[in-house]
């Protein structure tokens, strides 16, 4: 189990409760969840997933998704792409939980509906 923390600042824990067999080892990889702040100030929650040695220093290649719609939820998952094919060549992987998603619920998803779709694209700038 691994305690992590919400937006709000609430804690929770997240239990494994089943996986396939590894398609790499990926010992020496770490995904850690950061915030940014979008145009309206609302902090938008973003997985990061690199190499454990792996400086951030600006000039990391970084392959970017964000998904913001129908309430579907996104979070840190083996991709291929991002595998042996990224990763291993000192790529960054970022995956942005923008609005429009359902991350936190229906008002998370609501506030990117119609007239305020451009949240999701500031949200994915930010």
């Amino acid at each position: 189990a691994t305690k992590m923390e919400g937006a709000s600042g609430d804690a929770f824990i997240v239990e494994k409760l089943k996986t396939l067999p590894p398609q790499y080892d990926a010992t020496d990889v770490i995904s850690e969840q950061r915030f940014a702040v979008s145009k309206d100030g609302t902090e938008i929650p973003y997985f990061i997933v690199m190499k454990n040695d792996i400086e951030l220093n600006g000039k990391n290649p970084t392959l970017l998704y964000g998904y913001g719609g129908f309430e579907i939820s996104l979070g840190p998952h083996y991709i291929a792409t991002s595998g042996l094919a990224w990763l291993e060549r000192g790529g960054v992987y970022v995956e942005a939980n923008i609005r429009g998603g359902g991350e936190f619920g229906p008002k998370w998803h609501q506030a990117a509906l119609k007239a305020n779709r451009n949240k999701s694209y500031e949200d994915y700038i930010a």
